[in-house]
């Protein structure tokens, strides 16, 4: 198949130079919009090693981006952290494009957070604070006609329903009083309260204490007999969210809501895709939880086009902007290379491994780039170009490993086709 030339200068040049030039995608397939990406190294590409371009669509304005992980003890996918959406791998002769996974891990949580559930696809590794900062009592309703005159809500956070009959002297019916908790803000009674409900089952007169185990009060007004429905709504919790970036160790501030008894986000949720499990809430309940980057990651496939290095120092390989996303307006992004994947937690020095990054440590990165303006940018346009010999290419490697992964030049072109 011929290879079709859409730029032709400097590095690009070279890259064509290169061994065969292959398409990712099938027959006909034409994107409307791609990036050409050309990056050098200061030694031929390894097949054993690792070569990354790293993405970050979330549109923050390059407040976070792509990192390399320097140290353990968590490796995440052995390469990378900070906010990475997407990203493109070279390994062993293959190019392959991946949306990241992030996997959410509870390291702390007091009182009535019980557990994080979720599944969160690329974007901010980082460290989150979640800390209960007032609560709302759900509403009571009362319905029906009986004994009861009026409800309060003391302390209650079990949603939920509760009938019972009451007759003229306002004694309960045994048998008429029951419990249900709500499928969202509910929970099942524990034995002080359903022993209170048992108590009741038993046909005794109705007093305003009679539910206290419940947390709710009864004004009781003899001379009506029928049945009532009592419903209580959820609880609900503001929260004070902080959240430390991996990429950046900036920390940024939000407010959020949590139900209380609970397994189910809110319209206003702490973390986007994950959900706290809750029991009973109180003022200053914490939950520590980390977003990091999982292991593994989703397959999209080869890039559209790509260029094998055949024994030179060049990668070029050219990426679908659809496959990063809709409405991409705007992208972050590093090039990550190394000479093994760690995921040895007992690897906590960065110079045990070498690796190497856009800047001197590699915690650099292009921050804002509008692919849609189609304007190539390149090394020399940086402010803090890439150079060969960073301090991060040390480990137990050989001057030709290093060199291999030592990034020294690149250059990003995006193109319309249609």
């Amino acid at each position: 198949m011929k290879c079709r030339v859409l730029l032709i200068t400097g590095l690009l040049a070279a890259a064509f130079a290169l061994g065969g030039c292959a398409r990712g995608s099938g027959p006909g397939v034409i994107p409307e919009v791609v990036i050409e990406i050309v990056w050098e190294m200061a030694g031929a590409v390894d097949d054993s090693s690792y070569y990354y371009v790293a993405f970050d669509t979330d549109d923050d304005k390059g407040a976070d981006f792509p990192v390399p992980v320097a140290a353990g003890p968590y490796w995440g996918n052995g390469w990378g952290t900070g906010s990475i959406t997407h990203f493109l791998e070279y390994h062993a002769g293959t190019y392959q494009l991946y949306r990241a996974d992030l996997n959410v891990v509870p390291r702390q949580l007091s009182g009535g957070f019980l557990g994080v559930v979720g599944d969160v696809t690329g974007g901010d590794a980082g460290e989150y604070t979640i800390t209960v900062s007032s609560i709302t009592l759900g509403a009571v309703t009362l319905t029906g006609t009986g004994a009861v005159s009026a409800v309060t809500n003391d302390s209650d956070q079990n949603a939920g329903t509760l009938e019972l009959a009451t007759d003229a002297a306002g004694n309960t019916v045994a048998g008429s009083v029951s419990f249900t908790p709500a499928a969202d803000g509910g929970r099942t009674l524990d034995a002080a309260e359903q022993a209170q409900i048992n108590t009741l089952n038993g046909g005794v007169a109705l007093q305003s204490d009679s539910l206290d185990e419940l947390s709710l009060t009864l004004t009781v007004s003899p001379g009506t007999a029928g049945t009532q429905v009592i419903e209580i709504a959820p609880a609900v919790a503001d929260v004070d969210v902080s959240f430390e970036s991996a990429s950046t160790g900036q920390v940024t501030t939000d407010t959020a809501t949590v139900t209380a008894n609970s397994s189910q986000s809110t319209a206003d949720p702490p973390i986007a895709g994950v959900d706290f499990v809750t029991g009973d809430l109180a003022i200053g309940d914490q939950a520590q939880i980390g977003l990091e980057v999982a292991a593994t990651a989703t397959l999209i496939g080869p890039p559209f086009e790509y260029v094998l290095p055949d024994g030179s120092d060049t990668l070029q390989a050219t990426v679908d902007l659809a496959n990063l996303g809709t409405n991409v307006n705007n992208l972050s992004i590093n090039f990550i290379t190394t000479t093994e994947l760690i995921f040895d937690p007992n690897i906590t020095d960065p110079d045990e491994h070498t690796y190497d990054g856009l800047g001197p440590l590699g915690n650099d990165a292009i921050r804002v780039f509008d692919p849609n303006e189609f304007l190539p940018i390149s090394n020399d346009d940086a402010f803090i170009q890439e150079q060969a010999g960073d301090s991060t290419l040390v480990g137990p490697t050989t001057q030709q490993q290093r060199d291999a992964v030592d990034i020294t030049d690149w250059q990003i072109t995006p193109h319309r086709l249609l």
